[in-house]
């Protein structure tokens, strides 16, 4: 191989992987910052769980809109809920209290990574421990 030949076949591969690098253009419209209540839930284990439920539904929805003032505001519910419940679903056993965290895992990680896939996700997997109950 000449020198030419060796030049141009680097030059050719150098411009094909650089046509493949990933550009992201965000036009996700900005939000205010919404004021955090506290309130702190009360229930039975049955109403809180509900409570969780649709406070998760909300944060997907939140999410897939875009509104991360809201979904921020649906997570710190869900966290509340969580601390709330916590304690009261112990009493049934260690997987129910790690299931359980992997659920809030979810939440939290659909805020920090933007994945709304995730906050799907613990809904449905809360869904299903719902329904064992």
């Amino acid at each position: 191989m000449t020198a030419r030949t060796t030049l141009a076949v680097i030059t050719v591969s150098l411009v094909s992987l650089t046509s493949c690098a990933t550009t992201i253009i965000d036009t996700a419209p900005t939000t205010t910052a919404v004021a955090p209540t506290t309130t702190i839930p009360s229930g039975t284990p049955d109403e809180l769980f509900a409570q969780m439920q649709q406070t998760i539904a909300l944060l997907s929805k939140a999410l897939s809109e875009s509104n991360k003032g809201v979904a921020r505001l649906r997570l710190a519910e869900i966290e509340s809920i969580w601390s709330t419940l916590k304690p009261q679903v112990a009493e049934r056993g260690d997987q129910l209290v790690q299931d359980m965290q992997r659920i809030v895992d979810l939440a939290i990680s659909s805020i920090e990574r933007n994945r709304p896939a995730d906050a799907d996700k613990s809904l449905r997997f809360l869904t299903l421990v719902i329904e064992t109950l």
